[in-house]
């Protein structure tokens, strides 16, 4: 900035700040020239870093931390890393699950109302409800009137129950047979949102639901997958009946240690009689 505008600034400042009655704010003087009680602006240079330390740090964690920078700028390697994993997120978005894949899980193969991935992500609402076949096969197929009725789901992020799905069915379904719940034949919905629990469990007659879905992904991780759990379930059940396990992950919590995590869940669920809030509330059973 000019000598002649840095002036003008000042003076048309000057001016605004009399006319409002407020005292003008005074320009800090360097710490040797400072005078009449101002204090002055000390930028002080931080200690120097325990890089073994830092690298400690970094290694307990995926998150982005201790990046550096180039100036103003991330490091280049630090940027294409980002525009990496940026993409990861979008393909994970548009992955997709076959109806193959069902035969693998052993479960019923169900579809939304969503006909495709772009109808699935612009109306959510459509992944909410089963389509008028799927809803025909399941009162055809589907076990009915059990504790736990598992629903295996693509969600935002399909690749999440593509790479954890194999595993975490069967094992979630023994960890619940453990604790002395009944598990019925197993389900997977295509083009689903968490939603869809509500009306297969309404269907079902079950006492309770846990749906496996690939969660909304941040960077890198398009192989997050959650546990949603509802108990006595119903069409628009409140999410505050409900509880979520989240991260499931090899870098988060790995799949085995997630199904014992929900089956000691569900059982708290089903001694206190409810779960969500309920579980939290004063005879809650926490």
């Amino acid at each position: 900035m000019s000598t002649e505008l840095e002036d003008l600034v000042r003076k048309v400042l000057r001016e605004e700040f009399e006319r409002a009655g407020e005292p003008v704010p005074r320009k800090a003087a360097p710490a040797e020239e400072c005078v009449d009680g101002c204090v002055p602006r000390v930028v002080k240079i931080p200690p120097p870093r325990d890089a073994r330390e830092l690298k400690k740090i970094v290694e307990q964690t995926p998150a982005r931390i201790v990046q550096g920078r180039t100036g103003t700028r991330y490091l280049t390697k630090v940027y294409v890393g980002l525009r990496a994993e940026h993409a990861i997120a979008l393909d994970a978005v548009q992955s997709e699950v076959l109806d193959v894949f069902a035969a693998k899980l052993g479960a019923i193969a169900l579809a939304t109302r969503a006909k495709d991935k772009e109808e699935y992500l612009l109306f959510p609402d459509h992944g909410r409800r089963l389509n008028d076949e799927s809803r025909k096969r399941l009162e055809a197929e589907a076990t009915r009137g059990v504790d736990v009725q598992i629903i295996a789901a693509d969600g935002l992020a399909a690749w999440a129950i593509l790479e954890q799905g194999e595993v975490l069915v069967p094992a979630l379904t023994k960890e619940l047979r453990a604790v002395g719940l009944t598990v019925g034949k197993p389900l997977f919905v295509r083009f689903a949102r968490i939603g869809v629990q509500d009306e297969i469990g309404a269907l079902t007659q079950a006492r309770s639901t846990v749906i496996l879905v690939g969660e909304r992904p941040g960077l890198g991780t398009g192989d997050s997958l959650s546990i949603y759990t509802a108990f006595k379930p119903r069409l628009n059940q409140d999410n505050s009946e409900k509880n979520c396990l989240s991260n499931i992950r090899p870098l988060g919590q790995p799949a085995l240690v997630a199904a014992r995590e929900c089956a000691a869940l569900m059982r708290k669920t089903f001694d206190a009689g409810g779960g969500g809030l309920h579980l939290v509330r004063p005879g809650g059973g926490r």
